[in-house]
């Protein structure tokens, strides 16, 4: 994120040139996400929020502003509050994929911030920064700390830290430049997205914002359980968190998985393997309260394809599969949550995935991206299948946009869209439908 006085250096050259009219608050406002609670390194403050299966992160601007949106307008603290959070999705923009920083690198964190102490006698002198800001004394009465409590007891020792000069070490990453060039770019967008916000629109879309956060199954034991939730829909929606969730196969979950998967309210398990397979391996949550486990075997899909040209229209048998309507209707008459998987959650689940993203109307890239994430998510599961079968041509089994792209089209040029496809299958539009109110989140947009 951007230090405090890059967010206070776009905070004063925004107050003069749209005439806000409390610079104090605005001020106040555009430090106030990074006084975080002791201990905390979750940076909610930021309504920061996973999306796109669980493999993106953005900051949740349509959140603040149904909640805030009415107090921006009175209130510059909730405006520079919000212009904040812009700010750090144009950095992030700036230092990761325009400078490609590396934050995993041991001391990088570090060194970054001391980057920050030793450019911020230049960022101050060349801005014309004061060391005035002002901290109500009944600050804990303002309606943004519903938001996340904010320990505003250091933030006058961190200010008077900020503007104090240091020459200790040398620049490592973050220069004068870099610092210059972000402050015009963070202006020029927050101009623009003020531009549009007065206008009741937006700019600036979070959605589109999104970083790429690293690759990791939401269960331990797993390689490749991730959720169906936090696409955008065509219509603006989001699909549900927490309702559907793809995976490969469920070995010896342990305590860590069952209690995430009941926290969250997945009790439907539904395993596409084959007999083969389950009765080598079979399913630890078979009579395990409180799932329900179903054993629904979709043999096509179960194989190797026989070439790479044959494995979209593989996938398009594994879609008309005739125990694919049983996967659906169990889905909808699921009492709560659903984890489907097959063995390595790549064709079947990958399948079943696209299918149920285009009955939401999600994006096609989104639909794609999802497809491609396997590709990371399995990583070492190609790599033992590359160790173990040398005869394997493994660039049938590795995903690649292609093979979902040619899918995609073979599906629509048979089916037109995926409730015409589950008619066919026999699916009934109540059912349908029961799918539909599992996947779209109705009362929330991003």
């Amino acid at each position: 994120m951007a230090s405090r006085i890059m967010h206070m250096a776009v905070s004063e050259i925004i107050a003069e040139k749209w005439k806000i009219k409390d610079r104090s608050r605005l001020l106040l406002g555009a430090v106030l996400p990074d006084v975080f609670k002791e201990g905390d390194t979750s940076h909610s403050s930021h309504l920061k929020i996973c999306i796109r299966g669980g493999g993106w992160v953005t900051y949740d601007l349509g959140r603040f502003k149904e909640g805030y949106g009415e107090l921006m307008a009175e209130d510059s603290l909730y405006l520079g509050y919000y212009l904040h959070l812009v700010q750090d999705l144009v950095y992030r923009d700036f230092v990761y994929n325009e400078h490609h920083w590396d934050p995993t690198a041991a001391g990088n964190i570090e060194r970054l911030h001391n980057d920050y102490r030793l450019i911020n006698s230049y960022i101050i002198k060349k801005y014309g920064l004061q060391n005035e800001l002002f901290i109500p004394d009944d600050f804990q009465k303002e309606s943004i700390n519903a938001l996340y409590p904010f320990e505003m007891r250091h933030l006058y020792n961190d200010l008077k830290s900020d503007f104090t000069a240091s020459t200790d070490g040398d620049i490592f990453f973050f220069t004068k430049g870099m610092a210059d060039s972000f402050i015009q770019r963070a202006c020029h967008i927050c101009d623009k997205e003020l531009q549009a916000w007065r206008k009741g629109k937006n700019f600036v879309d979070a959605y589109d914002w999104a970083w790429k956060k690293r690759a990791e199954s939401l269960l331990e034991t797993t390689l490749n359980t991730r959720e169906l939730g936090g696409y955008r829909t065509r219509q603006g929606k989001m699909t549900k968190v927490h309702t559907l969730l793809r995976s490969d196969e469920q070995k010896r979950p342990s305590s860590g998985d069952i209690m995430y998967l009941i926290g969250r309210k997945i009790t439907t398990i539904i395993d596409m393997r084959t007999k083969k397979f389950t009765s080598h391996l079979p399913s630890p949550f078979v009579s395990r309260e409180p799932f329900s486990y179903h054993n629904i075997p979709i043999e096509e899909g179960s194989g190797v394809p026989e070439s790479i040209e044959s494995v979209p229209f593989s996938y398009l048998k594994i879609a008309e599969a005739a125990n694919m309507r049983q996967v659906y209707q169990c889905i909808a008459h699921a009492p709560q949550g659903v984890l489907f998987h097959c063995s390595a959650g790549k064709d079947r689940s990958g399948v079943v995935s696209a299918i149920l993203l285009l009955l939401a109307d999600v994006r096609d890239k989104d639909i794609i991206e999802n497809y491609m994430m396997t590709k990371e998510y399995n990583v070492k599961r190609f790599a033992l299948a590359r160790q173990n079968h040398p005869e394997l041509d493994i660039n049938i089994i590795i995903p690649r946009e292609e093979f979902i792209i040619q899918f995609l089209q073979l599906f629509r040029e048979k089916y037109g869209d995926a409730e015409n496809y589950m008619h066919s299958m026999g699916v009934p539009s109540e059912e349908i439908e029961m799918i539909r109110g599992k996947l779209v989140d109705t009362e929330r947009n991003c």
